[in-house]
């Protein structure tokens, strides 16, 4: 089912009518609760573009929204019997589900988001006292060595950073969350740096 679910973003509209191939989709519920896998194939080609659409609205990501429309699916199959007419249609069923998980799926994003930063915070005072300053940093370096003389073309703040790739083996969002800058400024100093260095060791060889 994931794969139809790639096509059906610029689907739009209510449920359509049934077709002459299409039944209605209270019937299509009930051969699921009697064990029917073909109904639950046809309710997802009637159906997928609307549950992808509200997923997709609420969470602006057609990766997480294909994943919201499986899990639908797979509890609508599981959950058919506990379908109630009386109480709205199989769209509106469809859609409080794909809502839910949803909204399931925005909690989990903001609960990675916080320990990321709870694990950068953790991170950023473990090392207070132990990262290598500029100095430390060409003092690895035999002084007057081509590298030594290369490290020292680089501004304090681009050593800083190497020291911290290079000898604590930081990954460049532990950097980001060490120094406070943002990861792609990290990213665009490091690449200069190591240019730069590139640079002046192939100019001293």
């Amino acid at each position: 089912m994931r794969s139809g679910a790639t096509n059906v973003g610029s689907a739009i509209g209510g449920t359509p009518p049934p077709g002459p191939d299409m039944q209605p989709l209270e019937d299509l519920v009930r051969a699921m609760a009697a064990g029917n896998r073909g109904a639950l194939s046809s309710l997802y080609e009637q159906t997928v573009a609307q549950v992808f659409a509200v997923s997709r609205s609420m969470l602006r990501s057609k990766e997480d929204a294909e994943e919201v429309v499986c899990d639908v699916y797979t509890h609508a199959w599981q959950r058919a019997s506990s379908y109630d007419a009386g109480r709205g249609t199989v769209m509106a069923w469809l859609a409080v589900m794909a809502r839910n998980r949803a909204i399931d799926r925005l909690r989990q994003r903001r609960e990675s988001l916080s320990l990321d930063d709870a694990r950068h915070g953790a991170l950023a005072a473990s090392l207070v006292g132990e990262v290598p300053g500029p100095e430390e940093v060409l003092a690895q370096f035999q002084s007057g060595s081509a590298i030594h003389r290369a490290l020292q073309s680089l501004t304090a703040q681009r050593r800083y950073l190497l020291g911290l790739a290079f000898f604590q083996g930081l990954t460049h969002r532990e950097i980001a969350g060490v120094t406070g800058m943002p990861v792609g400024t990290v990213k665009s100093h490091l690449r200069r740096a190591l240019a730069a260095l590139q640079g002046e060791l192939t100019l001293d060889s």
